[in-house]
């Protein structure tokens, strides 16, 4: 008669070989990965010359945008001023429904079989 997996003696030797196999066999493989990573982070990033240029070219970058946005900001309030007086719905008015597609039909139509019988074959 074969074993079934449900059996007790196949349970018991399954969890025997998870704790005295397995379990150290896993604990082992996270200790090494978890020392990996650690020496990973606490390594500092190397940084590429090309990246120090691109650095220097941010910081100029950053200047101009925060004048840009300084610029936008003054534009924003004078809009903003101008369109209080309009109450806000939070969607388009056109749009509460949900639209479904529609579905091309076929240009080909095949006659019916009522059609087809009524005729005969002429010899």
């Amino acid at each position: 008669m074969a074993k079934s997996s449900r059996a007790s003696t196949r349970k018991a030797n399954n969890q025997r070989l998870k704790k005295n196999v397995f379990g150290p066999i896993e604990s082992e493989r996270a200790q090494r990965l978890s020392a990996k990573l650690l020496e990973l982070a606490s390594q500092p990033k190397p940084v590429k010359e090309a990246e120090m240029v691109d650095i220097a070219e941010v910081d100029d970058s950053a200047e101009t945008a925060q004048k840009a946005q300084k610029d936008n900001e003054d534009e924003d309030m004078e809009i903003d001023s101008a369109s209080k007086g309009k109450a806000s719905t939070g969607s388009k008015p056109g749009k509460k429904r949900i639209e479904k597609r529609r579905v091309k039909k076929s240009s080909i139509v095949f006659p019916k079989y009522k059609d087809r019988r009524g005729q005969k074959k002429s010899k």
